[in-house]
């Protein structure tokens, strides 16, 4: 029982030595942005995507995905995401992309 013990300390300790990227709002997953499209209603876009980072209640047709990390490999800061914006019959009517070069 005492080796159990011994194993899961060291198991929790090492655990707290992982680096991991640091993210802020939405994780975007690069594959579901180019599957949804102008036209697709909010529920299949918010079925793929997740709930966006900012809905704004006086704009409530807008709807943005932003993702916010800083990546320690490189050093470099990344913020990238998707701005939609939908019709009265909540249908995306546009889309913008940003940060994926």
């Amino acid at each position: 029982m005492k080796l159990f013990f011994t194993l899961v300390l060291i198991g929790l300790l090492s655990a707290g030595c992982i680096k991991q990227k640091i993210h802020q709002g939405n994780v975007i997953d690069t594959d579901s942005i180019w599957i949804i499209q102008e036209g697709d209603t909010r529920f299949s876009i918010e079925s793929e995507m997740g709930s966006p980072a900012i809905v704004d209640s006086a704009h409530p047709e807008r709807a943005l995905y932003i993702e916010d990390f800083y990546d320690e490999e490189t050093g470099e800061r990344y913020t990238r995401g998707v701005e939609i914006v939908y019709d009265e019959a909540f249908r995306a009517q546009s889309i913008r992309r940003f940060g994926f070069e």
